[in-house]
C-alpha cells in the first residue's frame, strides 16, 4: 500500500456500524456518539495503536444507511464549552466503496457522503444527520437513488471494476462530490476534483442539483480568450508551442465527447480571502493531464457569487495540482511534476488498470518548483517573470497547503511564508495512495520564499 493518504480522514462512523467496544469517534479531544450508545456504557476505551488502526480502517467501510432526520448525540468525555458558538459543522467524504456485484472502488472514487453536526451550546445538544450527494453517477449506481442495491458502472479515475464492464468502459469522469464542502453566499456546495459542484440544502442535506459555478453550461469545448495578455510566457521554441497547441486542439473533443470530461477541470480546494470578502477558485484545462503544459484559470467571486476577477496563466511544465495557496499579491502553486506513462496508458485503455495509470510522477529534478503567479496587474507590473519558478532545494510532492502570507524583510523586499504538508516522490504512487498506517513519511513543512533573491529555505 502507499505511503501516505491523499485526502483528509473525512468519514464519520455511525454507532450502529461500529463494533460495540469501539462505539465512539474522537474529534478534537471530545468523544461523540449517539445518546443511546452513551447510555449503554459509561466506560471510555483507552486509545491504543491497535484501536487507532481499526478506527482508520473503518473510514473505508461503506455506509449503507442515511440519516436524513437529525439524531441527538451525547458527549461521553469532556464537555461542549458554554461559549462555544452555535452553528453547523459540515463534513464530506467518500461513503460507498463496495457494491453488491463484486466491485470495490478506490476511496477517491467513493460516492460523496455529507454529514452535519448542529451545535446548540445553550442546552448542550448536538444533532447529527447524513445523506448521500445525489449526483448523476450516484443515482445510476444505486438503483435510481433508492440505495437498495448498488452496482458500480463508472470506472472512475482511480478504480478497476471487478464486477462490471472493463473493456470499452469510457465512464471515467465519475463526479462523486466527495472532496470538500463549501458554505458561501447562502449556498452549500459539495465539490469534486474534476467536475462542477453539487448544491445541497443546508438544512435538510437534500441535493438540489449541479451548480454552474464557472458559467460553462452550454458552452463548447473551445478555450475562452485569455483576458490578461501576458498569460502565456514560454521558454520553449515556437515550433514546440505550436505542436502543443495542435495536440490540445485534437485532444479536447476526444476527452469531451468520449470520456465526458469538461473543458475546464475545477479543483476541489477553494480559498477564502476574508479581508476582501472573496471566494477564490482555480480550474485547469482537461488536456493538461496529457501534455507538458499547464493552464490555470483563477476566479474570484464576491459574497453573491458574482465574478470579480479572472486571471489565466500557462505554465510550461507538466504539473498535477491538488491544493494551492494565495497571498495579498500572488497565487502560489507547488509544482507536483508528472509525465505521461505510455505502457500505463495502454493498460488503462484496456480497462484492466485504472485511468490514472496513464500518469507517473516525474522525479527528474531534485528540487521542487514553486510558482508565484501575480494576483493583480499591479503585482505583475513589478517585472518578475512569473513563468520561471523559485526552486525549493528538496524534492517534495505537495499534498495540502495550510496557509501562506507575505511579510516585508529587512531589506525592504517581499518574503512569503508557506505552510504545507508533503512527502518525497519515492514514497508516492498514484495506484496506492492509502495505507501503511502509522508511518511518518508525510511531513509538515514551512517554506520561506525570498522573492527578490529567488531562493527558498525550509
Amino acid at each position: 500500500m502507499a505511503t501516505q493518504p491523499m485526502a483528509p480522514t473525512h468519514a464519520v462512523v455511525h454507532s450502529h456500524h461500529v463494533p460495540r467496544r469501539r462505539q465512539c469517534v474522537r474529534r478534537r479531544g471530545i468523544f461523540i456518539r449517539s445518546a443511546a450508545a452513551a447510555a449503554a456504557s459509561s466506560v471510555v476505551p483507552t486509545d491504543t495503536l491497535s484501536a487507532a488502526f481499526w478506527d482508520y480502517n473503518l473510514l473505508f467501510r461503506s455506509q449503507r444507511d442515511e440519516c436524513p432526520d437529525p439524531v441527538p448525540l451525547g458527549v461521553t468525555e469532556g464537555a461542549i464549552p458554554p461559549d462555544f458558538p452555535a452553528g453547523t459543522y459540515y463534513l464530506t467524504g467518500p461513503g460507498m466503496f463496495s457494491d453488491d456485484h463484486g466491485s470495490t472502488v478506490h476511496p477517491l472514487d467513493g460516492h460523496g457522503y455529507l454529514r452535519s453536526f448542529r451545535f446548540h451550546p445553550g442546552d448542550g445538544r448536538v444533532l447529527y444527520s447524513a445523506r448521500y450527494v445525489e449526483t448523476a453517477a450516484k443515482r445510476e449506481e444505486s438503483g435510481d437513488g433508492d440505495g437498495a442495491s448498488w452496482r458500480f458502472t463508472h470506472r472512475g479515475p482511480f478504480s478497476v471494476l471487478q464486477g462490471g464492464k472493463k473493456v470499452g468502459n469510457v465512464k471515467v469522469m465519475k463526479n462523486v462530490a466527495n472532496t470538500s464542502v463549501l458554505r458561501w453566499g447562502g449556498r452549500l456546495l459539495c465539490l469534486w476534483e474534476g467536475g462542477e459542484p453539487y448544491e445541497v440544502n443546508p438544512c435538510t442535506l437534500k441535493t438540489l442539483g449541479p451548480f454552474d459555478l464557472l458559467g460553462l453550461a452550454g458552452s463548447d469545448d473551445k478555450p475562452p480568450p485569455r483576458e490578461n495578455a501576458s498569460a502565456r510566457r514560454t521558454q520553449r521554441p515556437w515550433l514546440q508551442e505550436a505542436g502543443l497547441d495542435v495536440a490540445a486542439h485534437l485532444l479536447r473533443p476526444v476527452l469531451s465527447g468520449v470520456f465526458n470530461m469538461p473543458g475546464k477541470r475545477l479543483l476541489a480546494h477553494y480559498k477564502v480571502d476574508p479581508r476582501r470578502g472573496r471566494l477564490l477558485m482555480v480550474a485547469c484545462n482537461a488536456e493538461d493531464m496529457l501534455l507538458p503544459r499547464s493552464n490555470f484559470t483563477f476566479y474570484e467571486f464576491d459574497a453573491h457569487f458574482d465574478l470579480i476577477q479572472k486571471r489565466e496563466f500557462v505554465v510550461p511544465d507538466h504539473l498535477m495540482i491538488h491544493d494551492w495557496a494565495f497571498t495579498d499579491s500572488h497565487y502560489v502553486l507547488l509544482g507536483n511534476k508528472i509525465k505521461l506513462d505510455i505502457p500505463g496508458s495502454l493498460l488503462a485503455v484496456t480497462g484492466t488498470h485504472p485511468m490514472i495509470a496513464a500518469l507517473a510522477v516525474d522525479p527528474s529534478k531534485q528540487s521542487t518548483p514553486v510558482y508565484l503567479l501575480p494576483r493583480s496587474p499591479e503585482a505583475e507590473a513589478r517585472g518578475r517573470d512569473w513563468s520561471v519558478p523559485i526552486e525549493a532545494p528538496s524534492q517534495m510532492w505537495s499534498v495540502h497547503v495550510g496557509n501562506a502570507f507575505e511579510e516585508e524583510n529587512r531589506r525592504g523586499g517581499l518574503d512569503i511564508r508557506l505552510h504545507m504538508s508533503g512527502c518525497s516522490y519515492q514514497w508516492f504512487h498514484f495506484h496506492r495512495m492509502f495505507g501503511n498506517f502509522g508511518t511518518a513519511q508525510k511531513q509538515l513543512l514551512i517554506l520561506h520564499l525570498h522573492v527578490a533573491a529567488r531562493t527558498i529555505t525550509e
